[in-house]
This record gives structure tokens, C-alpha cells and sequence, in this order.
């Protein structure tokens, strides 16, 4: 990547824009920053909640804070924000809510802000030095150098064994504890956070499949988008420290060894702060949330994958050949109630071949007069057509989720397209057409809904709040 440094003023402005679209700063730049921020870390910030136990968490200190807001309702708008994720668990079948790696990154910003963190202590200049001398042994090719370190250092242990041999081992410096111990404590935290870079990698990845294609050009490029995507995240830090967490969680003998350290460093050093303190007693579990959340993206990302493979041009060709069918006797239909067919004395030839003529029309103008404005067109959208899109979502999935939905009492189509994970314009229309489709009385009213486009930026539309009260059956609907 360039230095920013050297980009033009265009360039620096462009990748700024894009800063300031990301969810984490639009959730710093929320009215009610203090209130979601205050929610999300009393009861999100631990990791995977049951919705109906953050509900009733939330609700309670709502009505302490005097807010009228209800709990239900402020999960389904972060969710609909990408704050939140709120999907369904596959091993208990309920609702179950938890951070997205951006919300979470306001957090730790809005963390540090709050306890004013800073590496510049009395102790730090004296670390820096130490740690940037071993870097520079390391990668340099002075044989005495190297030597004069190591002997140094075989000096320097012989010595504190000698003095802990006599029983004269000096106090340590206390105030180089905490100032080590906090810079840890801090990175920590933030190591919390970015472990999960390499699920949004291979999250942005795939994230256009499910998109509609137009064109097997459009097919071919996506696919290789796709895979430079990948390849990527495949060749990122991410990717190798999410494998070194990996290893060490999974090896009893280190995170044993590590545990024992982090209780020595909680007794010895009382003052820490307890936020600190809590990250680092705390650091293997939220870590392991974040792993598990990586392995639900893949999860996520294969079954994308797998949509878009085995679909691939041949389905895709099927899908818009169907909607041009479609939109072709929608228009026939529409000739058919707009024009009076009448003949008259002359005659237009269609496509006549050299050999034999494959049709004539001929037609009569009436009123040789000016011809009236346009008017805006009267009447409802018919969404039945859009049916076909459900060959580039995944339609088996998201009528099993909002079978479980309904199962539990009616789902509105607003909620419905709030608890589809990354929502885009497909979506949207598919659950909608299914939606027209149930018993709904007239003049429901309407609700704004967001979801992604191909550009990566969320957008937002309108739709009625359409109910759904009885099973979706996918089957017709294809």
C-alpha cells in the first residue's frame, strides 16, 4: 500500500470518504454515541448473548436511564446499523446477538479515551530502547555485536542467580511494572479486537456473490475478484495470528503457563485498572469468541461460494432469460390495454428476408395532434416477477431462518430483512415477493430497511410492513 504521504489530495480524500462510510465511525458519529456505547459494553462486549436475555438486560437499564425505548427495538435497528450481528443458532434455534468487529472498534477507541490511555511513561523510553536494540542484533551481521549482546545477557543472569542463591533478590521497580503491565493490558485489548480482521477479510471476499449477475463477463469477473480477495487474506497478518491464537488456545500446557502469569501479575500489581485487569483474566475466553465468530464467517463464506459455483453462468443465463420472458409479457400486456389496434392503408414491413417475408404490421394514427404530458403511473409494483432472484440467494436458508421466525409469532418484513446477516438488494426483493404472498390487509403502512450494494456502501428503501404468518415454502416460488 502507498504511504499516504505520497498520495494526491484526490486520492487521500477518496480513502477518507471511505473511512468516514465505515460502520465504526458512523456509530461514533451516532446522537446517541453515549447510551449505545454504554449498552454494547455492559452486556455485548463479553461476547454471544441469547436475544431474549439482552432484551430483558437492556429494557432494565433503559427504564433506569428513563429512555422509552424498548430493547427489542434497539437490537433490530443495530442490527439493521451493522452493529450487531442477530442471527439464529443452529444448536438451540433462538435469536442470539453479539458485536460486530467494527462496534467493537468504537469501543476500544471510546475505552481509551475514557481512561486516557498512553504509552508515554517513565518506563516506556527505557522498554523502547531495549526492545529496538535486540530487533537491531537480530537483523544485523556484526559478529561482535551479536557476542558482546549474549555475553552481556549471560552475565546479567548469572548474576540475579547468584542473588536469588544468597537470598538477596532486590524489590523490583513497581512503577515499571504498571507501566509494562498496562501497555500489555492495552494491546491485549486491541489484539481482542483484531483477531477477527481475517473473518472481515474473508467476509469482504465474498460478499458481492450474492448479488445478481448480469452478464457471463460480470460472472468472470467477479470470480476473479473473488479469488484475489482470497489469496489476499490468505497472504495477511491476519491470517497468521488468527493460526498463532489458534495454536495457543488450543494447547493446555501454554495457556496454563499463561494464566499463572496473568494471576501473578493481578496479585502483585493491585492498582491496575480494573478494566485492564478484566481484559487480561479474561483474554483467552473473549479471544476464543472471536475465533469462533471467524469460523461462523467461513462458514458463511463457503456456503456463498458454494451458491455461486454451482449456479455459475448456466443457472444464471436460466435466471435472465426467465425475467426477460417475463418482462416481455408484461409488456405485451401492457401494449394490449394502452393501444387501439386498428388497420389502415399503409403498411410497414418487419425484418423482410431476402426469400419470404416473416410478417408485416401496419397501424393507423388517429389524432395527428401534439400528444399529451405523461403521467406518473397508478397502482402497485408487481413483485411477482422478481421470484427468480431466489437462484442468487440463498433461499433454502433464509426460509428456514424466517420459518423459525414465524414459528415463534408473525414476523413483519422490516424484521424479516433485519435478521438477514449482510442484507442485500436480492434479499430484499425475495422477501418481499414471498411477503406479498401471505394473508396482509390493505394499506400497511412502510419502514425503511438498509442493505448493501455492489459498491459496498449501504443504502436504504422503503417497504411495506407486510406480515408473515405462515410458512415459506421455496419451492413455489422458483
Amino acid at each position: 500500500m502507498d504511504d499516504n504521504a505520497t498520495l494526491s489530495a484526490a486520492d487521500l480524500l477518496e480513502r477518507n470518504r471511505e473511512l468516514q462510510s465505515s460502520r465504526a465511525i458512523r456509530l461514533l458519529a451516532a446522537t446517541n454515541l453515549s447510551l449505545y456505547a454504554t449498552l454494547m459494553e455492559r452486556h455485548c462486549a463479553d461476547g454471544v448473548v441469547p436475544e431474549t436475555e439482552l432484551v430483558v438486560r437492556l429494557e432494565r437499564d433503559l427504564d433506569d436511564l428513563g429512555d422509552p425505548q424498548s430493547g427489542i427495538a434497539l437490537i433490530k435497528s443495530w442490527a439493521a446499523q451493522g452493529w450487531l450481528h442477530r442471527i439464529v443458532d443452529p444448536r438451540s434455534d433462538q435469536n442470539v446477538c453479539y458485536l460486530t468487529q467494527d462496534a467493537r472498534r468504537a469501543l476500544d477507541f471510546l475505552r481509551g479515551m475514557r481512561r486516557q490511555d498512553t504509552l508515554a511513561t517513565g518506563g516506556s523510553i527505557n522498554g523502547i530502547a531495549s526492545r529496538l536494540k535486540q530487533v537491531a542484533i537480530r537483523v544485523g551481521n556484526d559478529p561482535a555485536r551479536i557476542r558482546k549482546s549474549i555475553e552481556a545477557e549471560i552475565a546479567a543472569l548469572h548474576e540475579e542467580l547468584d542473588e536469588l542463591d544468597n537470598g538477596a533478590r532486590p524489590e523490583p521497580d513497581v512503577t515499571d511494572a504498571y507501566d509494562e503491565a498496562r501497555a500489555i493490558a492495552m494491546q491485549m485489548e486491541r489484539l481482542i479486537t483484531d483477531i477477527g480482521q481475517y473473518g472481515s477479510m474473508i467476509e469482504q471476499a465474498t460478499a458481492a456473490l450474492d448479488e445478481p449477475i448480469d452478464s457471463n463477463v460480470a460472472y468472470r469477473d467477479r470470480q476473479r475478484q473473488m479469488y484475489a480477495d482470497y489469496q489476499a487474506a490468505w497472504d495477511s497478518q491476519g491470517r497468521d495470528s488468527h493460526r498463532a491464537f489458534l495454536r495457543m488456545i488450543n494447547d493446555p500446557d501454554q495457556r496454563a503457563e499463561f494464566e499463572a502469569d496473568v494471576a501473578a501479575v493481578a496479585d502483585a500489581l493491585p492498582a491496575l485498572d480494573p478494566a485492564l485487569r478484566k481484559v487480561m483474566a479474561g483474554f483467552f475466553e473473549l479471544v476464543g469468541h472471536q475465533i469462533d465468530e471467524v469460523e461462523r464467517i467461513q462458514q458463511r463464506c463457503a456456503q456463498r461460494v458454494k451458491r455461486f459455483t454451482a449456479f455459475g453462468t448456466l443457472e444464471q443465463s436460466r435466471g435472465v432469460a426467465r425475467q426477460l420472458n417475463e418482462a416481455i409479457g408484461a409488456a405485451r400486456n401492457l401494449l394490449k390495454s394502452s393501444l387501439i389496434d386498428s388497420r389502415l392503408d399503409l403498411e410497414l414491413p418487419l425484418a423482410r428476408h431476402a426469400i419470404s417475408s416473416v410478417g408485416a404490421l401496419s397501424f393507423k394514427i388517429g389524432d395527428l395532434s401534439n400528444p399529451k404530458p405523461a403521467k406518473p403511473a397508478e397502482g402497485d409494483v408487481d413483485l411477482a416477477s422478481f421470484a427468480a432472484l431466489t437462484t442468487q440467494v440463498d433461499a433454502p436458508a433464509m426460509s428456514d431462518m424466517l420459518n423459525s421466525a414465524v414459528a415463534r409469532g408473525a414476523v413483519s418484513l422490516p424484521e424479516a430483512v433485519a435478521m438477514v446477516h449482510n442484507a442485500y438488494l436480492g434479499h430484499v426483493i425475495v422477501l418481499w415477493s414471498w411477503a406479498l404472498k401471505q394473508p396482509n390487509e390493505a394499506s400497511p403502512g412502510s419502514a425503511t430497511v438498509r442493505f448493501r450494494s455492489l459498491d459496498g456502501k449501504d443504502r436504504e428503501m422503503a417497504v411495506p410492513r407486510l406480515m408473515f404468518t405462515e410458512p415459506i415454502s421455496v419451492g413455489v416460488t422458483q
